[in-house]
């Protein structure tokens, strides 16, 4: 009854300005967008030597992402896995309770 849409895996070739790397766990093509003349996304251009020379390093800040290693100390200023800072009205732990049960603050008793 419903219409089989043919995918582009079916056909052996990504879909238009997709990447081009074939993710074997998930038997398909990657679906990030590329750059302008390149076959591989920013995560999959390591795949591709003769393509790119730079060397790409996992975040330190969050492994699930790769970094080219000569920008490094400016994607850790704009990485969104970075510590944000916390606004001034901000107390850590401020509604936590007692740390311990069998202290209590002389104020109440």
């Amino acid at each position: 009854m419903a219409a089989s849409v043919p995918m582009p895996h079916a056909t052996g070739f990504p879909a238009e300005g997709r990447c081009s790397y074939y993710v074997e766990k998930k038997k398909r093509f990657c679906r990030m967008v590329v750059a302008a003349g390149k076959r591989f996304c920013g995560e999959h251009a390591g795949a591709a030597e003769e393509e790119d020379t730079r060397k790409r390093i996992l975040c330190p800040l969050d492994p699930k992402h790769t970094v080219y290693e000569d920008q490094l100390a400016k994607h850790l200023k704009k990485c969104n896995s970075r510590e944000k800072p916390k606004p001034d009205f901000f107390i850590q732990d401020i509604n936590a309770g007692l740390k311990d049960e069998t202290e209590i603050p002389e104020q109440l008793v």
